[in-house]
């Protein structure tokens, strides 16, 4: 089946490269200008003192990576004296809301263009599918080997998943690439870390994405009705509750720290909760994926009784609170302007 994909919240995928200030990129006035090394020397070399150009500039990014603060950030500088136009030696433009002088973790892409991969998808949903089923062993609580999960879908090798086919989204455009800056915000204390910088996927961008499950009759059991050929809508309605749940439990928790911040992020939850309930689980689902969720958007959390949820959690997280855990959550702050990230809707098409 073929899915459209949008993005309700801005998404960040992390690919492991980083894009550093000191080589990588130029900020100026209110743009990230991503630099094309090769053009740049190819026009440095042009110059006629090239070799002392080509020289100083190693040298700027080598001073920049090991210096002093105040050494640093002379890039911009240099390419200027030199008399190169760095936006036009730039490989894209990227419109930012507030400075960035840090590194920047890149999302994930292909040839250029950034996209979502299946796997990401999939482990979403596989997650709420874990969820959907009743109780769990004590027993696959206390291994120490295998994955959760395994006693329901079955041990690695014969994972009835193996039925479950997500395909990569179709790669997004240019223009639907942005840079966010990603904080912990402590919900007691308010106090928020430094800011993680990243490229994202903003909200309001839509592409395509496809979902084909593969088994015959006799290949699962009765309940894994939406593993058969053709059957992948019986998935929707699986991730709509699995994300109502944690809603709720994420409102609840909110609600006990009111403040300026949490104030946008419960209303947000609101509308959206109201948005899956009313949703028809046939056509659409909404499931939150990428970096920034929190503990119970990335685990069973929902599943496990409170008895063994806190046992786990005061294991885990030695000075943590089972009944106020977590205290921490990652949001992306835009001046006063706060929003949850990873959240998107599937729609078949």
């Amino acid at each position: 089946m073929n899915f459209k994909f949008e993005t309700l919240t801005a998404v960040h995928i992390g690919s492991g490269e980083i894009l550093s200030p000191y080589s990588d990129y130029v900020f100026d006035n209110g743009f990230v200008y991503y630099l094309d090394h090769d053009l740049l020397v190819k026009e440095l070399i042009k110059r006629p003192n090239s070799d002392e150009l080509l020289e100083r500039f190693i040298m700027v990014v080598k001073n920049q990576a090991k210096g002093s603060s105040s050494n640093r950030f002379k890039l911009k500088s240099f390419l200027e004296e030199a008399g190169l136009d760095y936006k036009n030696c730039a490989l894209k433009k990227v419109k930012v809301h507030d400075e960035v002088r840090v590194e920047i973790q890149k999302h994930i892409s292909t040839s250029g263009q950034p996209y979502i991969p299946g796997s990401s998808l999939k482990g979403a949903i596989r997650t709420a599918l874990i969820c959907f089923f009743p109780g769990i062993s004590e027993e696959t609580l206390r291994k120490k080997s295998g994955y959760i999960g395994e006693d329901i879908f079955g041990k690695f090798g014969d994972d009835v998943l193996k039925y479950l086919h997500i395909s990569d989204t179709t790669p997004f455009k240019d223009e639907n690439l942005a840079i966010a800056k990603f904080c912990r915000f402590n919900l007691e204390t308010l106090k928020r870390t430094i800011p993680i910088v990243s490229e994202v996927i903003p909200k309001g961008s839509a592409t395509t994405f496809n979902i084909k499950t593969t088994a015959r009759e006799g290949n699962v059991k009765e309940g894994f009705a939406f593993l058969n050929a053709g059957k992948e809508d019986l998935l929707l309605e699986i991730i709509n509750r699995y994300s109502v749940k944690n809603i709720e439990i994420e409102l609840e928790q909110l609600k006990k720290y009111r403040n300026n911040v949490t104030n946008d992020i419960i209303g947000f939850y609101t509308g959206l909760l109201e948005e899956i309930n009313k949703a028809d689980s046939k056509k659409e689902a909404y499931l939150r994926i990428g970096s920034g969720k929190t503990y119970y958007f990335n685990s069973i959390a929902q599943k496990l009784p409170k008895s063994n949820l806190h046992q786990i959690i005061s294991k885990t997280f030695k000075k943590a609170n089972p009944n106020l855990f977590p205290k921490t959550r990652t949001f992306i702050f835009e001046g006063e302007y706060s929003e949850v990230p990873g959240w998107v809707k599937i729609t078949k098409i």
